[in-house]
């Protein structure tokens, strides 16, 4: 009873807890290549999607299975993204150290990071439940963006307060490294699970075939 009962609110969070440390892992490992950042991501955002409505069955068996599934895809989005956000961050480099920078270029490296973040907050979730080509995936990650604007710019502050807290000190970046990354994955599949079933519902989502795509299993 109470604490000891295996079917109470402490256990199912340990047991949240674990899965969550788990995937981190798998996450890290697949991830050691680098180009396959992407791949592992998509993997990642698998298992969380069914973790949010408490879906999911095995993990790793799960993160494997759709890490296979979304490689190709996912390695490619990978390849869009990181050169995206290496010249984002060469571009702040350049306004936070230049003199008298002009109001015309922050406000160009404001929209150009804006345009990053669009193209890829959704792209990878997408990827991960749905079957469709790659160019309506990043469509579809814009439009969502724009459709969805007030809950967008929420999950951004979120995640940007959970990277400040994750990098705050020593310690928060040595209990990152282990459950950081799948915190995040996790917190943007909680509120884009409920924007993809919203879409789903919906006659008329933004992307050029109509739909989404087919969801995968």
């Amino acid at each position: 009873m109470g604490l000891f009962n295996i079917n109470g609110g402490f256990w199912r969070f340990m047991n949240r807890a674990m899965d969550v440390l788990v995937l981190n892992i798998l996450w890290l490992v697949f991830s050691l290549p680098v180009f396959t950042v992407g791949a592992a991501t998509c993997a990642a955002f698998s298992v969380t999607l069914k973790m949010v409505d408490e879906e999911e069955g095995y993990v790793a068996r799960m993160f494997v299975k759709a890490f296979r599934a979304n490689f190709r895809q996912g390695t490619f989005m990978w390849l869009i993204t990181a050169p995206c956000v290496y010249a984002a961050f060469l571009i702040w480099q350049v306004v936070a150290k230049a003199d008298g920078i002009g109001f015309i270029a922050i406000l160009g490296a404001i929209f150009f990071t804006a345009i990053v973040i669009a193209t890829n907050l959704y792209a990878y979730p997408l990827i991960a439940r749905y079957d469709n080509t790659l160019k309506n995936m990043i469509k579809n990650s814009l439009g969502i963006c724009v459709q969805y604007f007030g809950r967008t710019i929420f999950l951004v502050v979120l995640v940007a307060l959970e990277i400040a807290i994750i990098f705050w000190n020593r310690v928060t970046l040595a209990v990152g490294a282990f459950i950081g990354p799948e915190f995040i994955i996790y917190t943007i599949s909680a509120i884009a699970k409920r924007i993809f079933q919203q879409l789903d519902k919906n006659t008329s989502p933004p992307d050029s075939t109509g739909t989404p795509g087919t969801i995968n299993q």
